[in-house]
């Protein structure tokens, strides 16, 4: 003989609205498991934009080393200090860094050169919401093609 306790019933009524919160638990897990990517994928976003800023920095860091490399007698009359009328020798070059790197135009390069033509190249640039970045090359401008 089976006796049924008063209250106990089969079981049924206890585990009502399990499975419905089951169910919200796994969405909750799902959608931090969405934001997670998002949040990853924004991050390597602005990995990659400053990558791409710092490749196109060197680019025209080298390309100007390369103007002064074909022109070894006037590697002075690039001398640049980021005030002023740009050099005729450098005015080209100014403006393609300013149009490349966002905020050029505000922090423009500059371009020195020392005792024995030992050139220093820095570029500098700033992303709208970003802190300062720069790249500089140092570079001789061997003026003796023979050495």
């Amino acid at each position: 003989m089976i006796c049924k306790t008063p209250g106990t019933g089969n079981g049924k009524h206890g585990q009502g609205g399990v499975a419905l919160l089951e169910a919200l638990i796994a969405i909750l897990l799902i959608s931090f498991g969405i934001l997670g990517i998002i949040g990853l994928q924004a991050n390597s976003i602005a990995f990659t934009t400053d990558a791409r800023y710092r490749v196109d920095a060197g680019a025209l860091a080298d390309r100007l080393v390369a103007e002064m490399w074909v022109n070894p007698a006037n590697v002075a009359s690039y001398t640049w200090a980021g005030a002023g009328a740009p050099p005729a020798a450098a005015a080209t070059w100014i403006a393609d860094v300013q149009n490349a790197l966002p905020g050029a135009t505000a922090l423009p390069p500059l371009i020195d050169v020392g005792a024995d033509n030992v050139v220093t190249i820095t570029l500098r640039w700033q992303l709208p919401n970003g802190s300062a970045h720069n790249h500089m090359v140092i570079a001789h401008i061997n003026q003796d093609p023979e050495s």
